[in-house]
């Protein structure tokens, strides 16, 4: 497994790395302090994982992202000592993946990461399912209605299967929490809102508005 750490303090990448190493001793970590140059490597050394800290020296990590979301829909983990709901809220609509602020419990952190990656092997091994006219692939996390196509990031992609595996019948905010998280954390609500408002967009990109309804009280469902 490779994974990029993309963090300007030495000392946190020391620790991050530890951490890392001791679930996953044959990983293969790149690092840098540059937002930059994490766009370059990235692209370069298409990582399994990434951990992105926000307060670089040449440009924001919310930069970095959406130049990364552009292209590639690797798992990312935003850990920073930022905060503030507006950027936890920006970085998952920029579509982090999970947002971990400093200073940080170790064991939660490798088990966030954890189960992340594993939402992403379940969901690289689920069928593919149709939607009508619309196709989903869950292995490439992609939608496409014609020659139109849509990436989803990890979260969003284990979001719509499980939807789509419950179509027409709604699911609530618990079950989405396990679906995508395999537990239920403190800010789990406030989490599956941003992330099914970037859902929604990326459906409506391609004719699909409408097609998540949210029902009062329940949850969410995907309409047959």
């Amino acid at each position: 497994m490779k994974i990029l750490i993309v963090e300007d303090d030495g000392a946190i990448v020391e620790l991050v790395s530890l951490c890392l190493r001791v679930s996953w001793p044959d990983s293969r970590i790149v690092f840098t302090g540059l937002a930059q140059e994490g766009i370059e490597l990235a692209d370069k050394e298409n990582p399994d994982l990434i951990i992105l800290d926000l307060g670089l020296p040449d440009k924001s990590g919310l930069e970095m992202l959406k130049e990364v979301r552009a292209h590639s829909s690797v798992p990312v983990i935003i850990l920073t000592v930022r905060d503030e709901e507006s950027d936890v809220v920006r970085g998952l609509e920029l579509g982090a993946d999970d947002y971990i602020t400093k200073p940080f419990r170790q064991m939660e952190f490798v088990s966030r990461a954890k189960a992340l990656l594993r939402r992403q092997r379940a969901g690289d091994s689920g069928s593919p399912i149709s939607l009508g006219q619309f196709h989903f692939s869950a292995s490439r996390r992609q939608i496409t209605c014609g020659e139109q196509s849509v990436k989803l990031t990890t979260t969003e992609g284990k979001m719509l299967y499980c939807l789509a595996q419950n179509m027409g019948k709604p699911v609530s905010h618990n079950d989405l929490s396990m679906s995508i998280w395999g537990e239920i954390p403190a800010d789990a609500a406030n989490s599956i809102r941003v992330h099914m408002r970037n859902l929604r967009q990326k459906l409506g990109a391609i004719g699909m508005q409408g097609s998540i309804m949210t029902k009062s009280g329940t949850g969410y469902l995907i309409k047959k």
